[in-house]
């Protein structure tokens, strides 16, 4: 086994450590330990110690009836979830001392099903930034303990200005907790700030007061938050409402990523491309910067596809698109515009010919393995450095020049040059290599 992170399961029945193991692997996509009793789970922690980033308890095994395992992996500071065949509201007090993540009870296929996906959620919530804001330290240091048992990475305010800096300087926080009665501005204009910079989709804001005026509810909510809470409430409670809140926006960031992404190659689409170029090209138009464009095309694609099928095409497109991203630089688009077809937006690119010189020759010397053959193929380019009056003429006397690298000959780059009032058609070429220039 190699010396990476690990999840701890140990229940004393085979079959329900296999099957919430095997659940844990497929959807939490992290290895896991095994043990079956209080004496095996100890070895497994002297063994892994700080790579067992959390783990699954049986709250009754045979050498350990009365839970004794969760003091024993909480005192390493692991988090927890619990799994118990009985529950009574002792049993679950007990449970909610140890600050476990969760406690689950063991009935059916559904209940594993939710430890997979806890699993996934607490190990994901590493790299989920929270903000909590209250004036009154000891409930925000009371919801910040709670939030780090879900291993959250929890930012304080002390106030509503405080909060709105603080999210000016860490734009990636995903979750804002707030309290409706601050002395410096109160939750609601708060919400209606941070909704001036934040959509509901990208941040999201629970609302809390413990206010006796039910009337706040619908205010916060219709101010921008995505949720409330009255206090007191229960830490279950309030987990439930964090979590689902925090599932709600990956799925839609999913939903944005498949919508923007190419299923394929894993490259950005050609949606993505137009509205992220159109930004960098405004840019230009300001000065700020200069845009160089490339169509990048694969050579002779369809004799692929008729003579090795479609499969050995896909296998092609995925290596190209591969190579492609190893030799992007940091700040350039990629995106497959269709087909064979790709798309390369440069910025600041002081040597074009240089740059796809490089993107040539890597794919020209990347092999395509499909299990049954492996082969090469090869790109023509077509490039623009020139500013034009849009992004689209840009794309376009690219893919003029890509016209001009096929017919010359293929596996070739072309830079073209326009006038500012010819026709495309009237693309000339400024500079055109062939493999056997360089």
């Amino acid at each position: 086994m190699d010396g990476g992170e690990r999840v701890l399961v140990v229940d004393d029945s085979k079959a329900m450590l296999d099957l919430v193991a095997a659940n844990i692997e497929e959807h939490a996509a992290t290895p896991v330990l095994k043990a079956r009793s209080l004496a095996e789970a100890r070895a497994m922690l002297r063994e892994w110690g700080k790579r067992i980033v959390l783990a699954v308890l049986d709250l009754n095994l045979g050498d350990a009836p009365d839970g004794e395992v969760v003091p024993l992996v909480r005192a390493r500071r692991i988090p927890v979830i619990v799994l118990t065949g009985s529950l009574s509201e002792a049993i679950r007090e007990k449970v909610l001392r140890e600050n476990v993540v969760d406690y689950v009870h063991k009935r059916n296929a559904n209940e594993i099903a939710y430890v997979a996906s806890l699993a996934r959620r607490i190990l994901a919530n590493r790299e989920r930034k929270v903000l909590v804001v209250d004036d009154t330290a000891s409930f925000r240091g009371y919801l910040a303990r709670l939030l780090r048992v879900h291993c959250y990475q929890v930012i304080e305010a002390g106030g509503a200005r405080e909060a709105l800096e603080i999210l000016a300087a860490q734009p990636d926080i995903r979750l804002v907790i707030t309290d409706y009665n601050m002395p410096d501005m109160d939750g609601l204009e708060l919400i209606r700030r941070i909704r001036d910079r934040h959509s509901r989709n990208r941040l999201a804001v629970i609302g809390v007061s413990g206010e006796s005026d039910h009337r706040l509810t619908p205010r916060m909510l219709k101010a921008g938050a995505n949720d409330f809470l009255h206090k007191p409430f229960e830490a279950e409670e309030f987990y439930c409402r964090v979590t689902q809140n925090m599932d709600t926006l990956d799925y839609l960031q999913h939903i944005r990523d498949a919508a923007q992404t190419d299923f394929l190659t894993g490259l950005h689409n050609r949606a993505y491309l137009f509205e992220h170029a159109e930004g960098l090209f405004r840019n230009a138009e300001r000065g700020h910067l200069s845009l160089t464009v490339a169509m990048l095309d694969i050579d002779h694609f369809k004799r692929i596809n008729d003579s090795l099928g479609h499969a050995a095409g896909d296998i092609a497109l995925k290596t190209v698109a591969n190579a492609l991203r190893d030799e992007l630089r940091g700040g350039d688009l990629l995106a497959r515009v269709g087909g064979e077809e790709f798309c390369v937006v440069g910025v600041n690119v002081e040597d074009p010919a240089r740059m796809f010189e490089r993107f040539r020759r890597v794919v020209e010397e990347t092999p395509v393995e499909t299990g049954e053959a492996s082969f090469h193929v090869t790109i023509s380019i077509g490039v623009c450095q020139q500013p034009l009056e849009s992004f689209d003429a840009m794309m376009a006397a690219a893919d003029a020049a890509l016209y001009v690298a096929k017919h010359g000959g293929r596996n070739r780059w072309v830079i073209a040059e326009l006038e500012s009032t010819a026709p495309l058609a009237a693309c000339g070429v400024l500079a055109e290599a062939a493999p056997q220039d360089t």
